[in-house]
């Protein structure tokens, strides 16, 4: 599990009840678990990301030619194999091949469990994420192929080796659970809503030296201009990671009734840049919809086929106004599609419920997404 944060949910006991549990092709014991913890009582696993090989871990296992165990990190192993050869990474790689030694891949598949509190607030929601690993003989150790000679730990690293035959890639132990993080997202915004005003007042002291500019009419060597000069009410927005729900709250998707957290999950980042110290936390929006979504091209067919096209992804996913949060983040409904709507909206060709058109209008002047 991950480090802690203010953010993080404490749930003593939570990360050893996951690992012990046994998967199941619904993660139903898991859910079953989790519901087991108060701060988790609702929860259920609204998507999940990976299971097909494009999420795997960086360390491998290494194995014997018949398939038992010699360590867990094969960058630990090699790095021995290396300092017992004294350092000539060529002679660990002749010797390790000429041993058939295995290296295993662990797949990964992300679990987002969310747990509703029910509440006003669309951020009023716990989310986990658990990873399901499986582990299988992979490819032969350093094995193929290689361009040079290799001269050290790094080279060896670099040697991808031979895929095994599929006969072979026989299970390492059983797959198993394991939580990464439990995170309580008002309690994650309103940290980020406290940073981004931070990085507000950065911004309000920054000057900028424009040259050859105008001003009255006259043209001047120089021109000294604060923020707020050079981009008017840029800062009378919420900042965006709590703007995405206000907007859920204040459109048809949330006066619906539809729960933000049944829709979409969000992948957490939270980085401090190391030459300035100034932190950035972030998120990103995952819809839980598991069925393919056709693209809707802005500029395509006549303002009713449009807009038809953007009420059909709401009918799939079952949300009223849903094209303006898939607008927001991914590549089903683009910025086009948003500014084409305010338009024909303004023109009196389509119908918007006032509460939408307020919403894509504030978002039309001043845009933002993931």
């Amino acid at each position: 599990m991950t480090a802690p944060h203010p953010y993080h949910l404490d749930l003593p006991g939570l990360a050893e009840a996951v690992a012990a549990c046994v998967p199941d092709a619904k993660h139903a014991a898991l859910v079953k678990t989790m519901r087991a913890f108060d701060k988790m009582s609702e929860a259920r696993v609204a998507t999940t990301r990976g299971g097909d090989g494009s999420y795997y871990l960086s360390r491998c296992k290494v194995l014997s030619h018949t398939g038992v165990v010699l360590h867990d990190d094969h960058e630990v192993w090699l790095r021995e194999q290396l300092q017992a050869d004294g350092g000539d990474a060529n002679a660990t790689l002749e010797r390790v091949r000429a041993e058939g030694y295995l290296f295993s891949r662990c797949s990964l598949t992300k679990l987002y469990l969310v747990s509703d509190r029910g509440g006003a607030n669309p951020a009023d929601f716990a989310q986990a994420t658990v990873y399901l690993e499986d582990e299988r003989i992979d490819r032969v150790a350093l094995s193929g192929y290689v361009w040079d000679k290799p001269r050290t730990l790094a080279d060896l690293l670099e040697i991808q080796g031979d895929p095994v035959d599929e006969t072979m890639k026989r299970p390492v132990g059983s797959p198993r659970y394991r939580l990464d993080e439990v995170v309580d997202v008002e309690a994650f915004v309103v940290l980020a809503e406290r940073q981004d005003a931070h990085l507000r007042e950065r911004l309000r002291a920054r000057r900028y030296n424009l040259t050859g500019s105008y001003r009255d009419g006259r043209s001047d060597e120089s021109d000294v201009r604060t923020h707020d000069e050079m981009f008017p009410g840029w800062d009378k927005v919420p900042a965006k990671l709590r703007r995405i729900f206000l907007d859920w709250q204040a459109s048809s998707a949330g006066r619906s009734g539809e729960r933000f957290c049944d829709h979409w999950a969000l992948t957490f980042s939270d980085w401090t840049d190391p030459n300035t110290g100034v932190r950035h936390l972030s998120y990103v929006p995952l819809w839980t919809f598991d069925k393919k979504l056709a693209e809707i091209e802005s500029r395509k067919g006549d303002c009713y086929g449009h807009f038809s096209k953007l009420q059909t992804l709401d009918r799939r996913v079952k949300v009223p106004f849903a094209w303006y949060f898939y607008m927001l983040h991914g590549n089903r409904v683009h910025d086009g599609s948003g500014q084409r709507v305010l338009a024909d909206a303004e023109a009196g060709l389509i119908v918007l419920p006032e509460h939408d058109y307020r919403v894509l209008k504030a978002w039309s002047e001043h845009p933002y997404g993931f």
